[in-house]
């Protein structure tokens, strides 16, 4: 599936992670409490760890619920199964 990546900082070291169908205004969100998990959470997505690392040191710089956006990627349905993004929206073709 074709999806759009954010994330954003919650309280504490926490980071919500955002998919979402590509095309679409809402999708799956999953809170981790800790930076090693989120980052864990979006390499298997099949992000560039560099990138990944990049993205999260940027989100210590920003307010807290300030998205920040990775590139449009295809992520298998396995992948956000596994990692329970599993939202309707997902389920719609």
């Amino acid at each position: 599936m074709r999806a759009d990546v954010f994330i954003d900082r919650i309280e504490g070291d926490g980071v919500e992670i955002s998919v979402v169908k590509h095309g679409l205004s809402s999708g799956a969100a999953h809170r981790y409490d800790t930076l090693e998990n989120a980052r864990a959470a979006l390499v298997k997505l099949r992000f560039d760890p560099e990138l990944v690392d990049r993205q999260l040191r940027n989100l210590s710089k920003v307010p807290p619920s300030f998205l920040l956006r990775f590139p449009e990627a295809e992520i298998a349905d396995e992948v956000l199964q596994s990692l329970d993004f599993t939202a309707a929206v997902f389920q719609a073709t």
